[in-house]
């Protein structure tokens, strides 16, 4: 064989084997279920309050002895978001043995929205107050959905279900809006005991209301806004900055009471706390999947961990990750020990 014949093979070999590196090293890979149990899944359709039908996704640990009823999640997605945008989180849980239910977000069904796909709209001082307001709104009517669920699965049309969830203590996961919208629920009822808040801003009577006992707020890098964003003069980056703001007071409000819990991810973006931080993106084509999956493990441990706590009676787990800061993870409540 030539040598140049062999400097071309040698070549096109180190092409293949930096591909296959950089699939292994860049291309999302999500991972599976941490617990011990594997993972059920079903689709069933309820009724909501007006009788709709109302779709919902349930996982659950398979196989587990059913004269024990295990611990209920319900969980909801961002504004017009679908009940399996976090479902890598949800199918965790139920490895951990807890059953995770959820639905929709009603914006998700234009007929069922009556702000008609309307979201964010920042561009002027007086459009953000007609954010600020619609949000409110749209956190009491997803609360209520929430709600049905439940009462659909107290009333008994879920038969698959019946006797092998706890209705008595539930918890609630929510993405974005979703987290007050959990938090306006547990107002509304007081079975929701608590709420692991995936990045959500506080809107209508959970920007003040202060419930349920147990509390987790898990935040991005765009829960705390920058002197320059809150001044820029672009009106949308300045006034998504200023809701942003308008949080930090009262979420430190809620850290005050016992049960209250709040770490940030710094790295992450808001859609990263959902399964978005495992879809590719251009503008994050060189984030690699050792960081995906730290900030994944993160948010995971920390749901499994407090609703442990807040379900089962089993405070040790979250015990031991409370205030431990490291590359992934900054904690605010409790703070970070001082560095020795």
């Amino acid at each position: 064989m030539s040598l140049l014949r062999l400097l071309v093979l040698a070549g096109a070999l180190l092409v293949v084997i930096a591909a296959v590196a950089g699939w292994f090293v860049f291309v999302p890979r999500p991972p599976a279920p941490g617990g011990p149990h594997a993972v059920g899944r079903m689709e069933l359709t309820l009724n909501d309050a007006q009788g709709r039908p109302l779709a919902i996704t349930v996982w659950y640990p398979a196989p587990r002895d059913a004269r024990t009823p295990a611990p209920l999640i319900l969980y909801a997605p961002g504004w017009g978001g679908v009940r399996t945008s976090s479902s890598l989180q949800t199918a965790n849980l139920a490895s951990h043995g807890f059953v995770v239910v959820a639905c929709d977000d009603f914006a998700s069904d234009p007929a069922l929205d009556p702000e008609r796909g309307v979201f964010l709209e920042l561009a002027t001082d007086a459009a953000t107050a007609g954010t600020i307001e619609r949000a409110g709104r749209h956190v009491v009517t997803q609360a209520q959905r929430l709600l049905d669920v439940l009462r659909a699965l107290e009333a008994g049309r879920a038969p698959l279900l019946a006797g092998r969830i706890d209705l008595k203590r539930v918890g609630v996961v929510g993405h974005s809006i979703g987290g007050s919208s959990g938090l306006v629920a547990a107002a509304m009822d007081p079975r929701i005991v608590a709420v692991f808040n995936l990045d959500g801003g506080l809107f209508g009577p959970a920007a003040d209301d202060i419930v349920p006992p147990a509390y987790f707020l898990l935040s991005s890098i765009e829960a705390f806004p920058l002197d320059s964003e809150l001044a820029s003069p672009d009106a949308y980056t300045r006034n998504y900055a200023l809701i942003s703001a308008l949080d930090l007071p009262r979420n430190r409000r809620r850290m005050e009471r016992p049960g209250g819990y709040w770490a940030q991810l710094p790295r992450a973006e808001h859609a990263d706390l959902a399964d978005a931080l495992f879809t590719p993106s251009r503008r994050l084509m060189f984030r690699t999947n050792v960081e995906r999956r730290a900030m994944n493990a993160a948010i995971e441990a920390f749901e499994v961990a407090f609703f442990r706590g807040a379900l089962l009676g089993d405070p040790a787990p979250l015990s031991r990750l409370a205030g431990r800061s490291d590359q992934t993870v900054r904690w605010i409540s409790p703070a970070s020990p001082p560095a020795k």
